[in-house]
């Protein structure tokens, strides 16, 4: 059985998380307090306080990371989603930023995960309508699209075969100062 560790707490994290095919051996969360974010729990699952440890402890076979908005140690192959088109739109708050700026979709983006700020290979996208929708509806199916995504992807990422397409970086969006603060 795959050694897996799930990373997570934002709006979505619980659909991902209850969408991984093999329990989590390691889950590394926050407490909740702040609209939208929530603590994850599984009852397969140590918990553990950073990645970096849960990484040591249980050398995984695949980082999940789901709802989180801090950098992630890449110790082990990592995949995690994007809630924006990339790389137009990388950093953070992908949510607000579509709704402010009156794009009628957002694209769902699910990538392998590196050392940069939403610079990994893309995996795959799902785009959907969101004029007329409420916050909540949107992360809704943000959650309903990334646990599509990894069930149709889940042997390719456990074997290296999933999909991987280089991100052109001549048309990436910049990073606000508001995004300085997830490189910590």
């Amino acid at each position: 059985m795959p050694v897996i560790v799930f990373v997570g707490a934002y709006a979505y994290a619980r659909s991902v998380l209850d969408a991984l095919p093999e329990p989590p051996m390691g889950i590394v969360t926050e407490d909740g307090g702040e609209p939208r974010w929530q603590h994850i729990e599984h009852p397969a699952a140590a918990r553990y306080l950073s990645v970096r440890a849960a990484c040591m402890d249980l050398s995984p076979d695949l980082v999940v990371v789901a709802g989180w908005r801090k950098l992630v140690p890449i110790m082990a192959p990592t995949v995690g989603w994007h809630s924006a088109k990339l790389p137009e739109y990388p950093g953070r708050a992908p949510v607000p930023n579509a709704i402010l700026r009156g794009d009628p979709t957002l694209t769902n983006t699910m990538l392998w995960l590196d050392d940069g700020v939403d610079t990994g290979d893309i995996i795959d996208e799902w785009e959907f309508p969101i004029v007329g929708r409420t916050p909540d509806d949107i992360y809704e199916e943000i959650g309903e699209t990334s646990a599509l995504m990894l069930r149709l992807h889940w042997g390719g990422l456990l074997d290296g075969t999933a999909p991987r397409s280089p991100q052109d970086m001549s048309k990436r969006g910049a990073l606000t100062p508001a995004d300085a603060w997830s490189l910590l």
